[in-house]
């Protein structure tokens, strides 16, 4: 675990589950997830603990250099559990060389936001990596 930033405006670092260091800075969480997401408020730290511990890890396919870390149902504000979408600096995340930062985090909720744009699982909790 990286040591505690001294940067201001993080709300935490962290490394994420293949040992990256992440970070949330406080305009991502309070300007844009709290704002479009409102169910996200006060979830920061389950978000976090969904980037180092996830249940699942998808690709994206909106960006090639993100990954979205997933939470088992029952966790957070709604029952289908949260989704929180890193952004690295490069492909090497696997590696667990590279760094990153939440770009966005929400509630899984299909009704509400559809079927997300997800690629290929990289990651299932009990089926390795």
């Amino acid at each position: 675990m990286p040591l505690k930033s001294k940067r201001k405006n993080l709300i935490w670092d962290t490394t994420d589950f293949f040992g990256n260091y992440i970070t949330l800075e406080q305009v991502t969480w309070n300007e844009h997830i709290v704002v479009e997401h409102p169910a996200m408020a006060s979830y920061e730290a389950l978000t976090k603990s969904v980037v180092e511990n996830p249940d699942e890890i998808r690709l994206s396919t909106q960006q090639q250099t993100a990954l979205a870390f997933i939470s088992g149902p029952g966790t957070g504000p709604g029952p289908e559990g949260i989704r929180a979408l890193v952004n690295y600096t490069d492909k090497s995340y696997e590696k667990g060389s590279s760094f990153g930062r939440i770009v966005t985090a929400y509630p899984v909720d299909i009704i509400k936001y559809g079927t997300p744009k997800l690629g290929k699982l990289i990651y299932k909790r009990g089926g390795g990596k």
